[in-house]
Order: structure tokens, then C-alpha cells, then sequence
């Protein structure tokens, strides 16, 4: 095994919660140093974005609640690039609580605190030149950060109107309130983000597409990520490259492989801005630093050519695209559950099946899944009482019993669709299992169901190397995505859940070694509003 192997397992090991001792963290928050949510570019040119979803309020003595017409494949222009920001990184509203206010996003994050950014670099089109912007999204606007020689953007031979999306993480908006940990939860916001954008650009017509050939390092030069922090005068919080996602705009699907030298043939002309200050004051996690250096991706030609590739088709997308355009701008996470409602049966499993490999936004993944819920069901209406598995590729059936408890039952529910591997493993009231294993917190047992990402970890880690430890959480943080849109979609709400005791699970399971890992918690129900709160328009 290699020393960054070894990093990543020890990091992991590390930031373990345990029910005597929790993962090494700040000990209390300082209010007054937390870090701002909005990064921006001071003197950067801004190009200001349309604050327009796909439905947009009906006009006043129209008579029309909402647009009902499907929306179909949408031409590339600022309008329909604006739509694709406003609805999955835009700010979807604010709240109020005596003298406090805060906004909150279309696309979800732990404690709220958004370590996620995303830059757009894009051809010419209409009012926006060739180059490399950053999105802000509290200003819904471009900031142009680098302008582009058009002939070296034509040069890479992209399908005519693709764009190109790129991700990075500011750690420290996390480490300032979970310390450790928040390694973790940022690479679980960045797949909540990359679902929201994939989402939000198949109800627009368009496909999404994870390019993962190259590596960190061409991020970071393409972003101008190190400069920023090399010839910065003050004290800046470093953010970290992630990934890079191709959006092809034209309607149809494509496949496309972009390497380091695609991106080194980009002549880019940097802007004289300037990032700002997040915090006055910064506290350093060496072992954060230590695991991002570990996760860092080489560069890679055709990673995943063997592997594993299922875009969503058929109904199933249409029928997504029509429910998820209502709703992306409405999705909010629920803070209490009532503990009595109960889930009908078919909202259940179209939770799930919004999750599947096959449903969008899965399809832009291109490895095998790795990740398989184990669901602890509490009031869902035609299933018994008890803990499931859900295996996301059921050629993983037979290791997964080999590895778990011999007296697990594996009965297939007579209800369960075809397309779902989902088994009852014991019955009786999971609710207390449930509660205890996710750091002792009702609301894991007030759902209809609570669910804990299982992963396989140490063979992919193996396989692709100590890189793949970042994504293994981009794919528990789509899942989430997935099942906080079906179940708004179903009238549930649900809430991602950071905090959970991992080897309290492996033990439940009869699970051992690094074979398998307990990434993520989701639980899904009726939330309980707060009352004390008052909402407020996203944007004034």
C-alpha cells in the first residue's frame, strides 16, 4: 500500500465519532470569526444572470398558478444558462429569527455552510466572452476571472454549445464548526452540488457528463487556484480544485474523454481581481490538510474504460424532468420530524428510484456503484418494521452476506418493483437502532425511514487509487440529493445527517476491517415547521 493509502485510511479512521469520544473538532463556535458563505472577486467584471426559474410567477390577474407545459430541450442562451444556475446554485430563500437572517440554497450543505464553489468556462455566447468566470450566488452573477483566446476553446473540439463546470471546496467554512470532519462533509456537499446541477441541466434538455481524467493539479492551474494563493498579500483561506463536469447543451448524448492536454492548450489571460476574505482569523487542521494532499488525482487516460456506465433513459426521465422542474428552488431540509406520519408504499420506492444507477442524475457517473443503503424503516404503509438493504448493483449480493451477520434474513419484500434489489435483513422496530447510530439525534427515528450510506471502500481505493476516497462521498451526497427531491416530490422532506457513530454500525451489521464503510445518514419524513421563523424572498 502506498503512504497516501495509508493517509486516507488513518484520516478516515481518525474522524470517526464514537459514542464516548467524538471526532476531534473546535470545541465551541466563535461567532465572530465564522466564516462568510459568499466568496467574490473584488474589481472582477460582473456579469449579472437572470433571477428566473423554469416556472416563473404567474402574472398578476392572470389567473395561472403555474407554467404546465414539460419543458423540452432548451437552446443554449443566457436565459436558459442563467435557469441552469438559478436552479441548482442560486440562493432559494432567506429566513429570519429575531434580529438574525440567513439565506439558504438551492443545493444543500452541512450546517449550511457552503464550502462549495463553481466556475463556468465557456465559449463565446451572446453577452458573455470566452473565458473562466466564478459564479456568486448572491449576486445570481458571472465574475469574469481569466478571458480566453477563442481558437484554443475551438481547438479542443467540443460539441458545439458545451460548457464546462468546474468544483472546488473551501475547507475551512466547515473546520470553523466541525473541525476534523469537515474534510468529509465538504466532499459531500460537492456531490449534493453536482446533483443539483445535473438535475437542474436534464430538465433543461441537456446532458451532464463527469469528466475525471485530469488531475488536481490541472484544476487548480485551470481555476488559477495557486496563483490566487501564491501572490495573494493577505491572509486567504485556500480552496482546493475537485472536479470538472461537461455540460452538453445541444440535446443530445455524447461521450467524451477530456485529458491534462485538453486543458493545457487553453490560453487564458488572468484578470486583476482579487478573492475575498472569508475570516479575519483561521484555525489549521493538519490532518485535514494531510488527507487533501493524500486525495489529490493524478492525471489519468480512460480511468474508468472498464467500468461501469448507465445513463438514465425512457419514461422514468420524463417523468423526473416533470416533477423536479416544479421543485428544485422549494427543497428544504427538515430540522424536526413529526415521529407519526406514515409513507405510502409507492413514495418509498420512488425514493429509492430516483437514487438508482439508471436515473438521472447517476447517469453522468462513470464507475460502478459503490454505494448501497441500508434503510431502518420505521412507518412506511405495506412494509414490515425493520432493516433493509438497498444494493445500488446486485452483483454485490453475495459479498455483502458473506460479510455481514449469517442470521440476516435477505427476504425480498412480494411489493418491491423489479428494478429494486431492496431485503429485509431483520424485522422488529428499528427506530432506537436508528436514533443511537446517528449520534443519538430524534429526527433519525421521527421519519417514515432513516437510511445509513453503506460503501464499498477499500478495494475501489485500491483499484483506482487513494483519489477514489473523495468520491465515494460525491456518490453518498448524490444519493442524498436524490432522496431529498423524490420525497419532496412525494410531500416528504428530508435531512442529511453528518453526524453518526460509524462503527456502532459496522457492529450491527457484523461488518469488519475496511471492506465496507458507513459514509453518510439520510432520514426522510414530515418535517415539523418552525414557527418561530419567518421566510423571506431569495433575493431583495
Amino acid at each position: 500500500m502506498s503512504e497516501d493509502f495509508d493517509q486516507v485510511i488513518a484520516y478516515h479512521q481518525r474522524t470517526k465519532h464514537q459514542p464516548q469520544a467524538m471526532a476531534p473538532g473546535p470545541g465551541g463556535l466563535d461567532w465572530s470569526n465564522q466564516p462568510d458563505p459568499f466568496r467574490s472577486y473584488e474589481a472582477a467584471t460582473q456579469i449579472m444572470l437572470k433571477r428566473q426559474g423554469f416556472f416563473p410567477p404567474a402574472r398578476e390577474g392572470s389567473g395561472e398558478e403555474t407554467q404546465n407545459e414539460l419543458i423540452r430541450h432548451s437552446p443554449l442562451n443566457m436565459e436558459s444558462l442563467s435557469q441552469l444556475f438559478f436552479e441548482s446554485l442560486a440562493i432559494s430563500g432567506q429566513k429570519s429569527l429575531a434580529n438574525s437572517r440567513w439565506s439558504l440554497r438551492v443545493n444543500p450543505s452541512s450546517g449550511n455552510l457552503h464550502p462549495t464553489e463553481c466556475y463556468l468556462i465557456a465559449g463565446p455566447l451572446a453577452a458573455l466572452p470566452p473565458g473562466v468566470y466564478h459564479y456568486a450566488p448572491k449576486s445570481h452573477a458571472l465574475e469574469l476571472l481569466a478571458k480566453m483566446e477563442e481558437e484554443s476553446w475551438q481547438a479542443l473540439q467540443l460539441p458545439q454549445g458545451t460548457l464546462l463546470l468546474a468544483f472546488s471546496s473551501i475547507y475551512w467554512r466547515e473546520s470553523w464548526k466541525y473541525g476534523e470532519r469537515a474534510f468529509r462533509y465538504s466532499m459531500l456537499d460537492v456531490g449534493h452540488a453536482l446533483a443539483s446541477v445535473a438535475v437542474a441541466a436534464h430538465c433543461l434538455g441537456w446532458q451532464a457528463s463527469l469528466e475525471d481524467d485530469p488531475g488536481t493539479e490541472d484544476l487548480t492551474k485551470l481555476l488559477g487556484l495557486e496563483e490566487q494563493s501564491r501572490f495573494s498579500h493577505y491572509d486567504l483561506e485556500e480552496e482546493h480544485a475537485d472536479m470538472l463536469l461537461a455540460i452538453f447543451t445541444d440535446g443530445r448524448r455524447h461521450q467524451l474523454s477530456l485529458h491534462s492536454s485538453d486543458l493545457s492548450q487553453l490560453k487564458l489571460q488572468r484578470e486583476p481581481v482579487r478573492a475575498n476574505i472569508l475570516s479575519l482569523q483561521h484555525v489549521p487542521w493538519t490532518w485535514i490538510d494531510l488527507v487533501s494532499e493524500a486525495a489529490k488525482k493524478p492525471p489519468t487516460s480512460d480511468v474508468y474504460s472498464a467500468s461501469f456506465s448507465s445513463p438514465g433513459t425512457g419514461r422514468a426521465q420524463t417523468d423526473l424532468t416533470s416533477i423536479y422542474s416544479r421543485l428544485l428552488r422549494l427543497r428544504r431540509s427538515a430540522q424536526v420530524m413529526d415521529g407519526r406520519s406514515s409513507m405510502p408504499l409507492h413514495s418509498f420506492f420512488a425514493i429509492l428510484q430516483a437514487a438508482m444507477p439508471s436515473a438521472p442524475p447517476f447517469g453522468l457517473l462513470p464507475w460502478k456503484p459503490c454505494v448501497h443503503p441500508v434503510i431502518f424503516v420505521h412507518r412506511v404503509e405495506g412494509l414490515e418494521k425493520g432493516l433493509y438493504i438497498w444494493l445500488r448493483d446486485a452483483t454485490q449480493k453475495e459479498e455483502l452476506k458473506a460479510a455481514m451477520l449469517e442470521n440476516f434474513v435477505w427476504e425480498r419484500p412480494s411489493r418491491t418493483p423489479q428494478d429494486l434489489e431492496l431485503y429485509l435483513l431483520a424485522q422488529g422496530d428499528s427506530r432506537l437502532a436508528a436514533k443511537e447510530t446517528s449520534c443519538r439525534q430524534d429526527i433519525a427515528s421521527d421519519g417514515c425511514f432513516a437510511a445509513a450510506m453503506l460503501s464499498q471502500f477499500e478495494e475501489p481505493l485500491q483499484k483506482y487509487g487513494p483519489w477514489y476516497y473523495s468520491r465515494l462521498f460525491w456518490e453518498c451526497g448524490m444519493i442524498g440529493q436524490a432522496f431529498y427531491l423524490a420525497g419532496e416530490a412525494a410531500g416528504f422532506q428530508g435531512c442529511g445527517i453528518g453526524c453518526f457513530f460509524d462503527d456502532i454500525v459496522h457492529r450491527m451489521l457484523g461488518l469488519s476491517g475496511w471492506k465496507y464503510q458507513d459514509m453518510y445518514h439520510f432520514t426522510s419524513g414530515r418535517a415539523l415547521p418552525d414557527p418561530r421563523l419567518i421566510d423571506l424572498p431569495a433575493y431583495d
